[in-house]
C-alpha cells in the first residue's frame, strides 16, 4: 500500500518535469539573446520567500536555459548558480496595484523605471497564491488551489505579456507548472514581437 501511495505522489511531479523537457524556441531570432530581470514577486502567504525562493527562481532561470534566447541576468532574489546580479533595495509593495475583483498587476511606469539603465529587455514578475488548503480525501488527489500568473514587461514598449496556470506549491508540483507558464509567456512575447 506505502509503495502505491509514493507512486501516486511522484506520478505528478515526474508528469510535470517531462511536459517541458521537449521544449524548443519556435521562433528564429538570429541568435538574439534577450536579457531578463526578475522582479519582486506578490504572494499570498507571508513565508512565501523564505519556503519557494528557490523553487521560483530555479523554474525561471532553467526556462531561460531550456529556451535557447533568454538569459536572467538580475533578480530581485539570490538565485543558485549561473552569474544573476541582485537588485538590492527595492520595494515589493511600489510594483503591483490591486485592481477590479481584488487583482494584483504591476505597476509598468515603476518596473520600467527601476530598472532603467540595466540594459534588460523584459522584466518579469509573478503574482502567487501559494499554500491553499486542498481537500484531502481520495477522490481529489488531483484538486489545484493555488497559481502562478506571470507577466511580462516589454522594458522598451511597456507591453506586458500575462499567462496563468493553477499549481499546488504544498504537493511539489510548482516548479513544473512554473517553468509551463514561463515558456507559455516568453512565446506570447516572441510572437507578439515577431509580428
Amino acid at each position: 500500500m506505502k509503495k502505491i501511495l509514493v507512486l501516486l505522489v511522484l506520478l505528478p511531479v515526474l508528469a510535470a518535469c517531462a511536459r517541458t523537457s521537449g521544449y524548443t524556441t519556435p521562433f528564429e531570432t538570429g541568435g538574439k539573446v534577450y536579457k531578463l530581470a526578475l522582479m519582486p514577486w506578490h504572494s499570498s502567504t507571508m513565508t512565501f520567500d523564505f519556503r519557494y525562493r528557490w523553487t521560483m527562481t530555479q523554474a525561471l532561470r532553467d526556462s531561460c536555459r531550456q529556451s535557447g534566447v533568454f538569459k536572467l541576468d538580475w533578480s530581485a532574489y539570490p538565485v543558485n548558480g549561473g552569474n544573476v546580479e541582485l537588485l538590492e533595495n527595492l520595494d515589493s509593495a511600489t510594483f503591483w496595484e490591486r485592481v477590479k475583483y481584488g487583482r494584483y498587476v504591476p505597476v509598468v511606469e515603476k518596473v520600467r523605471k527601476a530598472t532603467a539603465g540595466l540594459g534588460a529587455d523584459l522584466a518579469v514578475l509573478y503574482d502567487v497564491s501559494a499554500d491553499n488548503a486542498a481537500p484531502t480525501d481520495d477522490d481529489a488527489m488531483d484538486y489545484r488551489a493555488d497559481y502562478v500568473r506571470i507577466f511580462l514587461v516589454d522594458l522598451n514598449t511597456g507591453q506586458v505579456t500575462v499567462d496563468f496556470i493553477r499549481t499546488n506549491f504544498l504537493r511539489k508540483r510548482a516548479f513544473g507548472d512554473i517553468k509551463v507558464v514561463t515558456l507559455r509567456a516568453l512565446n506570447k512575447w516572441l510572437a507578439e514581437t515577431k509580428q
